[in-house]
């Protein structure tokens, strides 16, 4: 053979072994663009001449049942089917066992079942990404966008910049009416959710959000006068695996946007071979509440009931040691957190103000005199309004000194305002003398409340005044009884609710068709609520639901003998006598109380 035609042979097999090892192409922990699920992500992808092989790990094995019921892969348009699969157990990194996985088969919670390997028709060769679907179904596994080429999407913010610091401190505030607005956009995919209750008027109690959606941008709103507690944002990634949490505080006449990258979100907590993006590269904040808002979810731990590291109270030991010691820790706390974070004079005086807030809450509830209270800048001046104002405070301040100046007559108003608020929740229209001896800042809002409260008292009594019962003169324990007599010869069902009760107005509703049954049977259905169902939304559901209802002082209502949880049911013959009760509603419970209903008519 000679020289040339060995050379020709040789390059002919390096051409074929490189043909081949190019159709074998191996990414470990690919990134992917968004998923419908934090069970299911894949850990490897295989590329070969004649399959597609998506090994994914298992996070669900352990703690439910569960199932495919079915399998493809999508690319450019095409569908590329499903052609096998195998179901791994592992303990630690030894392979227990290596079966045949079946599409539709149900698989048992195994703390030790961990990886699926699924083959699907081999990609075309010009595949960049492809995503994952079990089916059809919404609702089930979907991963997206899954990346073929070890890189990370690009980020959808541009590089995260400090702000500069100009040496300004943290100016008083002047407060105003108006709409606490934040203006939040997501980028790549999912959606913004809320947490715990966010919207509530810290005076009268009212939901008064208003939230406007435009495509990923979401407008959030609240009529306010004080600054509102922070607001737990929640930034979800297609309901999957990432959910980020900002706590953002809110003021009238102020400005915030919060920007969030779903993607990069999704890349910081989904353990990409290619890395993972900073914090500052998945959201901003912007705005005149920005730069405030960025202390605040940069050190959500303030929100702690107790800051670990700093000193707890010990029962018998000297108070005011452990107040200094407790402020010299904070102190401590406070220069770390500065030069960690590098903070301007503005963001200081900020964090200054919620160190000093933790501290007066910690040190108030085992004492009111502190040594330290004039030399704390939260009552000293307008600062005070950038956060949400507490009524339970004046003690503190008028046992150190601190019960005059602006500051504290706001406090005081405030207090006041949400007194004069409590009685209107309960149905007390309140005479103009009362609201003009209010503060002047709180005045129109507790007019305008005033004026919900007259029409709300007006209607009941228009519509529903032989559904609305006085309370009977007993005590706690012989309420129910008191009731019951006023009823003679007839069966009478409580039901102890709450407007706040999901389970208790599902029970209300779920007992309709129930009672359109025994109308005309003697039966009386009494519902009892007590002072924590606001009385404008009370009086929706007396109009709407027949029966005998009440409404308990909470005082009486709390010392009812037995009382827990609600719904609580309670059932008497037609003797008075207590025949049956239960806690807790359910469709079970619907079907035993007709049934002891209709014996207790015998």
């Amino acid at each position: 053979m000679n020289r040339k035609k060995l050379i020709t042979i040789i390059l002919a097999l390096v051409a074929v072994c490189c043909g081949v090892s190019a159709k074998n192409k191996v990414i470990d922990r690919p990134a992917f663009k968004s998923t419908s699920t934090s069970s299911l992500y894949p850990v490897k992808v295989e590329l070969t001449k004649t399959a597609t092989i998506v090994h994914f790990h298992m996070n669900c094995a352990h703690w439910r049942d569960w199932s495919m019921d079915g399998a493809r892969l999508e690319c450019g348009g095409q569908q590329y089917a499903y052609k096998k699969g195998r179901i791994i157990t592992h303990e630690e990194t030894t392979v227990l066992s290596d079966e045949s996985f079946e599409i539709g088969k149900k698989y048992s919670e195994n703390a030790q079942q961990d990886s699926v390997i699924l083959y699907f028709d081999p990609l075309p060769k010009s595949a960049k990404t492809f995503d994952f679907l079990e089916d059809d179904n919404p609702d089930h596994w979907k991963i997206y966008g899954i990346r073929l080429d070890n890189q990370l999407y690009p980020l959808a913010l541009p590089p995260y910049q400090k702000p500069a610091d100009d040496g300004e401190p943290l100016k008083p505030l002047t407060l105003k009416y108006g709409e606490a607005t934040a203006t939040c956009t997501l980028h790549g995919g999912g959606g913004f959710s809320y947490f715990g209750d966010p919207s509530r008027d810290p005076i009268t109690g009212q939901y008064e959000c208003k939230t406007l959606y435009n495509d990923s941008v979401i407008i959030y709103r609240h009529p306010a006068y004080v600054a509102t507690r922070p607001i737990w944002l929640g930034c979800r990634v297609d309901a999957g695996m990432s959910v980020d949490q900002f706590p953002l505080i809110l003021i009238p006449g102020e400005t915030l946007t919060l920007e969030a990258d779903a993607t990069a979100c999704l890349a910081r907590d989904g353990n990409f071979a290619a890395g993972r993006p900073a914090n500052h590269d998945c959201y901003r904040l912007g705005g005149t509440l920005g730069d405030l808002n960025q202390v605040l979810l940069e050190n959500v731990f303030l929100h702690y009931r107790h800051i670990n590291g700093t000193p707890t109270y010990t029962e018998g030991e000297n108070v005011s040691a452990w107040c200094d010691a407790l402020w010299q820790s904070l102190d401590t706390l406070r220069r770390g957190i500065i030069e960690r974070h590098g903070y301007t004079r503005r963001q200081q005086d900020f964090l200054r103000l919620l160190l000093e807030d933790y501290y007066v809450r910690t040190v108030q509830e085992h004492t009111l005199v502190d040594a330290h209270a004039r030399d704390l800048m939260l009552f000293r001046d307008g600062r005070s309004y950038y956060l949400p104002p507490r009524a339970e405070r004046l003690p503190y301040l008028e046992a150190n000194g601190l019960n005059r100046g602006e500051v504290y007559e706001m406090l005081k108003g405030f207090s006041e305002a949400k007194e004069i608020a409590a009685y209107m929740r309960q149905g007390h229209v309140q005479p103009d003398s009362v609201i003009l001896a209010a503060h002047p800042y709180f005045q129109p809002v507790l007019r305008a409340f005033n004026d919900t409260t007259r029409t709300v008292v007006e209607r009941l009594q228009r519509e529903a005044k032989e559904r609305m019962m006085p309370t009977p003169d007993v005590p706690s324990d012989q309420l129910l009884q008191a009731i019951a007599s006023q009823y003679p010869g007839k069966a009478v069902f409580f039901d102890l609710w709450a407007t706040w009760c999901g389970p208790c107005k599902k029970g209300i509703t779920a007992m309709e068709p129930m009672k359109e049954q025994l109308k005309d049977k003697d039966v009386v259905f009494v519902y009892l609520t007590n002072e924590s169902s606001p009385i404008y939304e009370w009086n929706d559901y007396v109009i709407k639901i027949p029966g005998q209802h009440y409404r308990i002082p909470s005082a009486l209502w709390n010392q009812i003998p037995g009382l827990g949880s609600i719904p609580q049911y309670y059932l008497y013959d037609r003797q008075g006598k207590r025949v049956w009760e239960n806690t807790g509603f359910s469709n079970e419970v619907l079907e035993i109380i007709g049934k002891e209903i209709e014996k207790a008519l015998k």
